[in-house]
């Protein structure tokens, strides 16, 4: 039985039309131009269950996507927000983010925190 190989730009259409026809997750966790996955889409009320619970596995999944998200946006604002983050670093990144999501009603999502945060970064 002969195997099907998928050229580069056949395995990228098969992504982005799974993608186009993902089912709607819970409200803020989908854009207009993207779709969260991962542990943008916890509840803050889970997110704290995480680090409380001190499974280094989830924790390490946590710490990921919310350095990975602050990183990502860097490169869509100006050089001074960079600069912010560079200063502040990731361990204090990761810990104010976690303290405004325990501030946040528990069914708000980790995605719609560190957005706002990033918004409100001056």
């Amino acid at each position: 039985m002969a195997r099907q190989v998928f050229s580069r730009p056949a395995g990228a259409a098969l992504v982005a039309a799974g993608l186009a026809v993902a089912p709607a997750g819970p409200v803020g966790a989908t854009e207009n131009d993207g779709y969260v996955m991962g542990a943008g889409r916890w509840s803050c009320a889970e997110v704290a269950g995480i680090v409380d619970g001190n499974d280094p596995s989830q924790v390490g999944q946590l710490v990921g996507w919310i350095l990975g998200y602050w990183s990502a946006a860097t490169f869509a604002r100006e050089t001074g927000f960079v600069d912010i983050v560079e200063q502040v670093g990731g361990r204090t990144i990761f810990d104010q983010t976690l303290t405004e999501c325990r501030s946040a009603p528990g069914e708000t999502l980790l995605h719609d925190v560190t957005k706002s945060m990033i918004a409100n970064t001056k």
